[in-house]
């Protein structure tokens, strides 16, 4: 990063503005929300390039697409649960697929909608697997088969705090 000049910070501190780092700050390099965050980030951002100009899908639609692969006739919630996605981008992803011929609802027992990769989709899918699996390959190249695993375990293990987070955050705002 680049420092600001001395004439930036004297500007600052006549302003009363804070100027000096704090003493009890978060190092990017260690606090894993962090870490977990940027690499989201990093992921998200990419991927959303490659798939839209693969596809012209963005990168929720792309999950949306790869959930339906492994869970045909899933309704939209069954994917937020899966993906963890939020009910609203899940919808607007959905909605989406569906009006670019993707997707495809039928309606089921209780007026559920139950989604299904139609023959374009299952092409879409198709077409963007080796790209999903060479990103994959390119963020995992510094690791060993057993350190993959084990971050993978890592990861799982660190989703199932979701409850407790979930509890933590009803504390504090009630």
């Amino acid at each position: 990063m680049a420092a600001p000049s001395e004439e930036v910070i004297a500007s600052a501190r006549e302003q009363g503005l804070v100027a000096d780092r704090l003493s009890h700050t978060i190092d990017r390099d260690t606090y894993t929300p962090a870490l977990l965050g940027l690499l989201n980030n990093m992921l998200v951002w990419s991927g959303a390039r490659l798939f839209q100009h693969a596809h012209g899908v963005g990168t929720n639609e792309w999950r949306i697409i790869s959930a339906l692969a492994n869970h045909p006739g899933s309704t939209a919630s069954d994917l937020c649960e899966v993906l963890g996605l939020n009910k609203s981008i899940a919808s607007k992803s959905v909605a989406e697929l569906v009006s670019r011929g993707f997707v495809a609802q039928l309606v089921g027992p209780r007026a559920s909608r139950h989604l299904f990769l139609t023959q374009d989709g299952e092409r879409v899918h198709d077409d963007l697997m080796p790209i999903a699996r060479e990103r994959e390959r390119i963020l995992q190249a510094s690791l060993s088969p057993d350190e993959v695993a084990q971050l993978n375990a890592l990861l799982v293990r660190m989703l199932e705090a979701e409850d407790a987070l979930t509890r933590y955050e009803k504390d504090i705002t009630g």
